[in-house]
């Protein structure tokens, strides 16, 4: 029987250890490489996301949606003077009910354990998304105390007492020598915070914001928003920041992601399957996405946390590898209960979860394509 062997042009870009360097998967130069496509056929269709095997996968949102569409939700934004680290805030100074799903090997978080199931935190007055690493937790601070001079948070006797869970990026690599976010620059973004457009692209948070980082060279990642209403029932709105390991995927064709020396994408999922060593998570800086859902719905905290769950779904269809060991992809629900649709309970997150994924999943991509489209602006007006 003929076997039909691949002849796969990936190979890895610069900045690689020399012993891999220019490895390049073909029959001749690394015969115990080669793979049959007859016990791998897999190698035979698209690798990654594609709207033929994907439930949700080519359903589109409308086009100006974003997380402000749920009211009472202001989002704000503030970079460091250098354009390339900064801060996004997510508002319901009211207080919404606070979900959690933490799935990356990686993560940097803050206050994620006082807004789980069990604990006494009911409500809370915003999240904070950070550039900065562990160091950027440091601009909470500064969110806290904006909301806290506005009156906003639990009551105490020493005065309302706000709570702002968090999760950060790892953008210190492309940050450079930027000041890290700090209370200054969170108090900045609260301040900021506003319902109706939300800048999209490399700002706030996302402003160092890269993906694709396996192999090849990285493109830039951003802040991305979509929302939809379910017909008679609760609006659900997503906001994330796109600072991904893996690339980026529209339905079955790739938008971001790495590059080979040829210019043209890896496809990094192809390139773990036919055999490429990854990069060591020391030679490429660690990742995250991470991300804010919000909903009308009326949710209770477990509710709100298993919301966040099934939007990792939209994360998965979008970003292809995701939730490894390098990553510290984070989701955060805010329910604030408006709706009156009397949609609640197992039906309210079935619904609300399925259309969060679907948002998360366009914000994704959104995300990318301002900051692509931001970056070839600016290399227009050189």
């Amino acid at each position: 029987m003929d076997r039909k062997k691949t002849n796969s042009a990936i190979y890895r870009g610069n900045g690689v250890p020399k012993k891999y360097n220019n490895i390049f998967i073909n029959n001749e130069k690394h015969p115990e490489k080669t793979i049959d496509r007859d016990d791998y056929s897999i190698l035979n269709h698209p690798i990654g996301p594609s709207a033929n095997r994907l439930i949700g996968q080519g359903t589109k949102v409308h086009a100006k949606g974003s997380i402000t569409d749920v009211p009472g939700v202001l989002v704000g934004h503030a970079e460091d003077k250098s354009g390339r680290t900064g801060c996004t805030v997510i508002l319901y100074p009211k207080g919404a009910v606070p979900g959690v799903d933490v799935r990356g090997g990686y993560p940097g978080t803050e206050q994620t354990d006082a807004i789980k199931p069990g604990t006494s935190t009911d409500l809370i007055q915003g999240v904070l998304l950070t550039g900065g690493s562990n160091f950027g937790l440091a601009a909470t601070a500064g969110v806290v105390n904006w909301l806290a001079e506005h009156g906003y948070g639990t009551p105490t006797d020493v005065g309302p007492l706000p709570t702002v869970p968090a999760a950060v990026i790892f953008d210190l690599y492309y940050a450079k020598d930027s000041r890290r976010p700090d209370a200054q620059l969170g108090y900045k973004a609260a301040q900021a915070a506003k319902a109706g457009p939300v800048a999209q692209g490399s700002v706030g948070a996302g402003a160092g914001a890269t993906v694709g980082k396996i192999y090849g060279t990285p493109m830039k990642g951003g802040v991305g928003t979509a929302s939809w209403k379910i017909p008679g029932g609760p609006i659900v709105a997503a906001l994330v920041v796109v600072n991904a390991l893996g690339d980026i995927w529209d339905y079955d064709r790739i938008i971001a992601g790495a590059l080979g020396p040829d210019g043209k994408f890896v496809n990094q999922t192809r390139a773990i399957l036919e055999g490429i060593p990854p990069m060591p998570v020391s030679s490429r800086s660690p990742s995250t996405t991470i991300a804010v859902i919000a909903t009308t719905a009326k949710l209770d905290k477990a509710e709100a946390g298993r919301v966040a769950t099934l939007a990792h779904d939209g994360m998965a269809r979008a970003i292809s590898p995701v939730h490894i060991q390098s990553d510290g992809d984070t989701i955060f629900c805010l329910a604030t209960g408006t709706d009156n649709s009397g949609l609640i309970g197992n039906t309210a997150v079935t619904a609300v979860g399925t259309v969060a994924a679907v948002v998360l999943e366009q914000a994704i991509v959104r995300g990318v394509m301002a900051a692509q489209a931001e970056m070839k602006h600016q290399q227009n007006t050189r």
